[in-house]
């Protein structure tokens, strides 16, 4: 079998992953009421595979001298497989919160490995190109799987994940495996992978933790503010939510120019772009139509961001990549419990303007390490002693 090229093999992983993540949440109130429970207790669900997905990545930083590519790809794969089959077998609740732990971690795997495999698999004069391609695998997962998944739900939750999940999961398992098996270096170093923490990658962590954080409160909460600001039907905000998705194909693709040299400028041009425009979103609601066009541009923007700081990651830390995306992976995930968690507060408090405001303050805090570094090496240098000093006449 001739061996598929790195973009599309990360691509599929990536993929996969997303189609995990988003199988539970068009079927949530069927679980809930097959179970025996409320909505909001099995909403807990979704934290658990967040924990998981979170824990999973981080644990690729203390591992990525002994884990080969090849192998955490398929590892990821095959724990997405055996999860969504014990998923739509599971008895009772437990069982079911088991499988999705699986799906949890499995999800973190398939995220890290597939960005890490998109840089160390691709010429490095194609790697930006790769990573960009790879990572449209997320929103595509998004466009095509959500359709996909209410259809295979109307015959009963179970059917969901027996569809999308399992199907890009065995897809990915099959794309990896075309692969070649990895070499090991003839001079190993177990300090190659290891992540020394300089003032770039902090700043980075904590830009992504926070831009995170504003994207992952926007998604929860945008259906919800269709539904109660313009009556709109469930069936509707899932068309208008999977049409908004498309956004990210455009963004992704007029910015692979700039990805490998300026990827820093754009971090901090979209990180206030999308605080702007989550701002107008949540205070400014004419109607129906200018609010999905509102929420279109913010799926542009911040999937555009997404990828430019995996990208300034990559080009940053070009021997610990995986170790890296292990860290981006982990700080999505919990970038999306703390946008739910801050968002909900804010809610809860004052209403959908004040929830979309702190979610533009997200959006700008995590801007502001990029800016300030932006700033620091455009100041000039400063006078030495010497220099400072009077001359004698």
């Amino acid at each position: 079998m001739r061996p598929i090229s790195a973009g599309n093999v990360a691509f599929v992983c990536l993929f996969a992953a997303q189609a995990g993540l988003l199988t539970l949440s068009p079927i949530l109130p069927e679980v809930a009421r097959d179970f025996g429970v409320s909505t909001a207790a099995a909403g807990q669900l979704r934290t658990l595979v967040g924990l998981l997905g979170g824990s999973a990545a981080l644990a690729l930083v203390f591992v990525t001298g002994r884990v080969r590519l090849r192998r955490l790809l398929l590892a990821g794969n095959g724990l997405l497989i055996l999860g969504s089959v014990a998923s739509a077998a599971a008895p009772s609740l437990i069982t079911f919160a088991v499988a999705q732990a699986a799906i949890g971690a499995a999800t973190g795997l398939l995220i890290s490995g597939g960005l890490a495999a998109a840089a160390a698999w691709a010429p490095p004069q194609r790697r930006a190109r790769t990573l960009a391609w790879a990572s449209l695998g997320q929103p595509a997962s998004w466009v095509a799987g959500m359709p996909l998944i209410g259809m295979s739900a109307g015959l009963g939750w179970r059917y969901a994940w027996l569809g999308v999940p399992l199907a890009a999961a065995m897809t990915g398992l099959a794309a990896v495996g075309s692969r070649p098996p990895e070499q090991r270096a003839s001079t190993p170093s177990p300090r190659a992978y290891s992540l020394r923490w300089d003032a770039k990658l902090v700043g980075w962590t904590i830009g992504e933790l926070l831009g995170y954080a504003g994207w992952g409160g926007a998604l929860v909460y945008t259906g919800a503010l269709f539904v109660e600001s313009y009556d709109a039907t469930p069936g509707t905000v899932g068309l208008l939510l999977g049409a908004g998705a498309i956004a990210a194909f455009p963004g992704n693709f007029l910015a692979r120019r700039w990805l490998s040299g300026s990827s820093r400028e754009l971090l901090a041009v979209l990180g206030l772009s999308a605080a702007t425009i989550a701002a107008l979103f949540g205070t400014v609601r004419p109607g129906l139509a200018v609010s999905t066009a509102m929420f279109t541009l913010l799926v542009l923007v911040a999937c555009t961001r997404t990828v430019a700081g995996s990208t300034f990651a990559l080009y940053v830390t070009p021997n610990r990549r995986l170790a890296v995306m292990g860290v981006r992976a982990s700080v999505g995930q919990l970038g999306y419990l703390l946008g739910a968690g801050l968002g909900g507060l804010a809610l809860a408090a004052g209403g959908y303007p004040l929830l979309y405001v702190t979610l533009a303050a997200l959006f700008a805090l995590g801007a502001a390490p990029h800016i300030a570094a932006l700033l620091a090496e455009r100041r000039p240098p400063r006078p030495t002693g010497a220099a400072l000093t009077p001359a004698r006449s």
